[in-house]
Formats: C-alpha cells, structure tokens, sequence
C-alpha cells in the first residue's frame, strides 16, 4: 500500500476543509479558516496532503519548519493545540496508517527535516480513541511525551455541581455568592478588552503573555469564530455599576460534546473574593445547562510533561475533575 506526500498550497483551503470535516481526529483548531487568523511569515507552513494510488485525497498532516538546536525539524501546525496525522474512517485502519506514516517519514527526510514532532489529537476531541495512531507511533520507532489533562466529565458528575467540589472549594463559591457575584457572558468589545486587560496582567507575573492579540480575539468572536468560540466574565455589582473580577474564553467542539476552557483570568486585588473559584463553578455549571459531556481545563504539565504544577492539578482535581493524558511524538529521521 503506498501513498504519495504532496505540499498544501493556499488555493486548497476549501479543499482541506471539507476533507477535514470528514476525519475522525480533526477539529476547527486545524482548519484553514482558523490557521489563516495568522499573518504571514509567522511560521513556514509546511502542511502535507496525502493521496492513495487513485490520487484520492486520503489525509492531511498540518506542520510548519522549526530549527531546534540546529536542526530543521517538522513540527505539528504552531498556530494549533494539537494535529498530527488526520484521516477519514475508511483510511483509520492498521495498515493504512503505518503505511501512511512511512510515506510521511520518506517525505520529510527528503526534504531535508532532520527530525519530526508530532502532537496527535487527544481522544477527548476525536470521535475515534488515539489508540491506533499511539500504535503505530510507537511501533515505526517513535519517542512518546505524556502531559496530563484534567476535565469535567459530567456523566460521572454528581447534581447540584457543588457537590463534587472540596470543602474549600465549595466555601469560596458559597462566599462569593454571598458577596453578589455572578457570571454571564461578555456582551461588547470594551468587556472583550477588559478581560484581556485582565489576562495580561495575570500572565506578566511569569514573564509570559497572551499567544493571541486582542484583534485575533476579536476577529474570533465576531467573525471567523463565532460559532465555536466564546467569553465569559464574572462581576461583582458596584454602586457606580458593575466590576469584572475574572474572566474566561470557551472553545466548543460540538462535534464531540466538549467545551474547553481555552483562558482563565482573575484580578489579584480581589483575590480573597475568590473569583476564580467562582468562574470556574459558573463554566462548569453554564456547560453542563449546555448539553457538553466533558469540560477540559487543559493541561497542569511543562516541559512535554516532565514538569508537573502540582498546585494548579489540585486545584483543578479540587473540582472533581478526572484525569486523561495528551500525547506528543519524536522522531529522528
């Protein structure tokens, strides 16, 4: 069974979403009309089409160039959480996809990559299990990272969603309650800035800031995102109106039933209100009243899972969160 690699070119856009929307693994995340959000120049798109002998689209695998240590390496799409090999049911087979990644290995070495990273599509976003693709990663010689996830799954979630949380946590929400706090979601582009006024903040005191602009957020919410996307503040009435203490941005895969909290944010001043604690009831909550089967808070590791933050899992296992694992792959080629 062979398969021939052939470079994405921008005038297949539409092409390479419609056969995306056909895989069992591909998400809006790896769609061109997300990708495309980003200017030129900022990565060297190095996408790849794969056809069988009938010259029938088969696959995509969005990537771009890196050099690592001195090395040119293929790596899964940058502007994408997530991405590896894509595929439609009828080529989500054993052999079909060890023979998909052999011509995809033959491809990068002949263009000059020196080695391949790959972050496959978790099982949580996939209508298929990651398990045949971990296979045959592992099995042609792949190197495997594991970070872990947490998420809400809300069939194994106890009603009123208090009752699964700890002690303190459910003694912060019961405070904030107390104090007048409530959630909605954000209604105009001044409340889009004051959240991401917010996030700034919050990411500066590691020396860190948002990977998107304010105008990508934007550009999100009312036009290229508007249906798989969404922001979410929480307030605290005031006698001059109301005060935003935290904030956060939703992600919706409604293909799988899964909402993904993409960034969560809150005011330090106000730190002994707890408003974190009380976004992320109110998340959980306005998720479950939606319909989702599982809320993901992302992962709690650094450094391709090496590196566990053991306070942010507890907080995040605070909610009754359980535990799955993202999966990256390296290869020398």
């Amino acid at each position: 069974m062979q398969y021939e690699i052939a470079r994405y070119k921008e005038e297949q856009a539409s092409v390479w979403d419609t056969f995306l929307d056909e895989t069992v693994n591909g998400t809006f995340l790896q769609s061109r009309r997300f990708l495309s959000y980003h200017p030129v120049g900022r990565f060297e798109d190095c996408s790849l089409m794969i056809y069988d002998a009938k010259g029938n689209l088969a696959g995509l695998c969005p990537g771009a160039a890196q050099v690592r240590d001195g090395k040119r390496i293929f790596v899964s799409h940058p502007g994408s959480t997530f991405g590896g090999l894509l595929v439609p049911p009828k080529h989500y087979k054993a052999e079909k996809i060890l023979a998909m990644l052999e011509a995809l290995e033959g491809a990068w070495a002949g263009e000059g990559f020196e080695a391949a990273d790959l972050r496959i599509t978790p099982s949580i976003f996939a209508q298929q299990a990651d398990d045949l693709m971990e296979y045959a990663l592992v099995y042609r010689g792949w190197r495997e990272d594991v970070e872990l996830n947490l998420s809400i799954d809300y069939d194994n979630y106890r009603e009123p969603v208090e009752f699964n949380f700890s002690q303190g946590k459910r003694s912060e929400c019961h405070k904030a309650k107390r104090l007048g706090m409530y959630g909605r979601p954000l209604a105009s582009r001044e409340e889009l800035v004051s959240f991401y006024e917010i996030l700034c903040k919050n990411l500066a005191k590691y020396d860190a800031s948002p990977v998107h602009t304010i105008e990508e957020l934007q550009d999100f919410a009312e036009a290229r995102l508007q249906n798989e996307c969404e922001f979410f503040g929480v307030f605290l009435p005031q006698a001059t109106g109301e005060r935003m203490l935290a904030g956060g941005m939703m992600f919706y895969f409604d293909s799988v039933h899964v909402a993904h909290t993409q960034y969560l944010a809150a005011v330090t001043d106000y730190a002994s209100y707890s408003p974190m604690t009380f976004l992320c009831a109110y998340l959980i909550e306005t998720m479950r009243k939606r319909g989702y089967k599982r809320m993901t808070f992302g992962i709690s590791t650094e450094q391709r899972g090496k590196v566990l933050n053991r306070g942010l899992t507890s907080s995040k296992e605070a909610f009754g969160s359980r535990h799955s694992v993202n999966r990256k792959f390296w290869k020398d080629l």
